[in-house]
């Protein structure tokens, strides 16, 4: 028994997803990434020599991350039209043409330092994947920035700032994907965990996958943020439905209520196919953009 959905849909199913790479023109690489209404753009900058010589590294080089929840100007991206308003904390919050005002980042409350730890969980995602033997004493910095928040907001942004690694030709020796989850556990009529056996209890746990800020922020929910690396099982055939990728868990990042061991093991089972549609989603773009190119080489 599965508990259903707010929004109606499948367990594992995803939300629409919408790329661009190369929208901004003074950046080595950059991506904007839409998964539903949450929207993301990610900038790199790089390789190049730090300004300060205390961060080079001889044997390689350093991923330093910029993760911003604030606003972005209007047309940045966007083809302008935009605005701002204030939200209940006094701050800005980005309102797109539509008039929509975006949902608040599901993501846990604070200041600088939440946001310096979410800066950390990206650049360690994303150092383990990059060849930084290939960049002894530069620097990559990777700029994120949140333009709409409805959920999913961190696994969006890691996979927008691989998507833009990826425009900047940066030599990676896997993919890193993300995927979130929030696991529902089973409760009874009074709110509180039911003392069953955990084979009973497995059966009522329920997986979503790409939750809306809906789902994460309802109570006595846990949210857990998956990051794999998704290698093909063959140097010369891309990773399918029929045939899943190889993949090997980075790290993970949970928020939101307590979850037990059995869940998170039951999440990184949900993952597989999501991750194997995001990688799908990826080389597509890519290789439109690559098109895209050849046509106006040769135009």
């Amino acid at each position: 028994m599965t508990c259903p959905r707010p929004t109606n849909r499948e367990p594992s199913a995803l939300r629409p997803l919408s790329a661009a790479l190369s929208p901004l023109h003074h950046t080595d690489g950059s991506a904007s990434l839409q998964c539903g209404n949450t929207h993301v753009m990610a900038g790199v900058y790089g390789p190049i020599a730090p300004r300060i010589s205390q961060r080079e590294w001889m044997d390689g080089g350093v991923v330093s991350v910029v993760f911003s929840k604030g606003t972005m100007t209007a047309g940045v991206g966007g083809g302008g039209g935009g605005g701002t308003s204030s939200d209940g904390n006094g701050r800005d919050v980005v309102v797109p043409n539509g008039g929509m005002k975006p949902l608040a980042t599901p993501l846990p409350s604070g200041g600088g330092a939440t946001e310096r730890e979410l800066e950390h969980f990206l650049c360690d995602a994303l150092s383990s994947c990059i060849m930084l033997e290939r960049y002894p004493r530069c620097v990559i910095q990777v700029v994120i920035q949140i333009l709409q928040a409805d959920g999913s907001v961190l696994g969006t942004a890691l996979n927008c700032a691989v998507l833009a690694l990826m425009d900047a030709g940066v030599a990676m020796r896997g993919l890193p994907v993300a995927c979130t989850c929030v696991v529902v556990e089973g409760r009874d009529e009074s709110g509180q965990q039911q003392q069953q056996h955990e084979e009973e209890r497995e059966n009522e746990r329920s997986i979503w996958i790409d939750p809306t800020a809906e789902e994460e922020s309802a109570e006595g929910h846990s949210i857990v943020v998956l990051v794999t690396e998704s290698t093909s099982s063959s140097n010369n055939q891309v990773a399918s439905i029929e045939r899943p990728s190889q993949e090997l868990l980075i790290t993970s990042f949970t928020y939101g209520a307590p979850m037990s061991m059995q869940g998170l093991l039951q999440c990184m089972e949900s993952v597989g196919q999501c991750n194997v549609a995001t990688v799908a989603f990826m080389r597509m773009a890519v290789e439109q953009k690559v098109q895209r190119e050849v046509v106006t080489l040769w135009s």
